[in-house]
């Protein structure tokens, strides 16, 4: 057995801050984008998703109506990787991890069951965050990058690489995602996808929760449901 987890909203709770930052950011230059939007739409999505469509955004102002195609891809990934390199920055003073998820590593490392990061992030992030929250040490060696493959989520390749490289079969791997990408990949790598979806701060549902079902996610609502699932056969 192998469970490969994603990062951010699985194992950090970075998204929010990502979301609030993105938001933050473009509000300093006069576009109004809840960090709701941000947290619903971009998460789980790669790095190249992001930037392009974060210059849709920011396309939207007068004074890149005269930009050409490239201009506006070179000022979009500029601006992404201004919102990163912030982020990394609010991490650095805020960042703890999932609520729940120190036990089920602690678990999983106690019952010596093989266990891995795999996110659609960079190494360089995942760096600071799995060493932040205290989760790196659960790890080295074992973290895994769309970096380190031709495609990202959703495709399979992260997915089939990290259990290559730990030398178990797909068939008997299990990953734990909060994004509907995450999911797509886990399904095309022949893994068993489980679905964290935590409700909303007011009590309502995830927005994904419908969606992660359809496809044919194990769906779970908090970290204390994750080792009963990781168990079942």
């Amino acid at each position: 057995m192998l469970v490969i987890f994603d990062c951010d909203g699985v194992l950090v709770d970075s998204e929010i801050i990502s979301a609030q930052v993105t938001s933050d950011c473009l509000k300093e230059i006069g576009i109004e984008i809840s960090a709701e939007y941000f947290l619903e739409t971009y998460r789980g999505k790669s790095v190249a998703d992001c930037i392009r469509m974060i210059t849709e955004e920011l396309s939207q102002q007068d004074s890149w109506k005269s930009l050409t195609d490239e201009q506006k891809a070179q000022q979009g990934a500029s601006f992404w990787r201004q919102v990163q390199l912030q982020t990394l920055v609010v991490c650095e003073q805020q960042l703890e991890p999932i609520k729940g998820i120190m036990p089920v590593l602690d678990y999983l490392r106690d019952q010596q069951i093989p266990f891995c990061v795999a996110s659609n992030g960079k190494h360089e992030k995942m760096r600071m965050t799995l060493a932040k929250t205290g989760i790196m040490p659960y790890v080295q060696g074992r973290v895994f990058s769309f970096e380190d493959v031709t495609r990202g989520k959703p495709a399979p390749d992260l997915f089939l690489h990290a259990a290559k490289t730990l030398n178990v079969t797909p068939t008997q791997s299990i990953v734990v995602e909060d994004s509907l990408t995450g999911i797509q990949a886990a399904l095309a790598a022949g893994m068993r996808p489980l679905g964290y979806c935590p409700p909303n701060a007011n009590g309502s549902d995830n927005i994904l929760l419908a969606e992660m079902r359809r496809l044919g996610a194990e769906v779970f609502f908090s970290m204390d449901e994750l080792i009963p699932l990781i168990l079942k056969q």
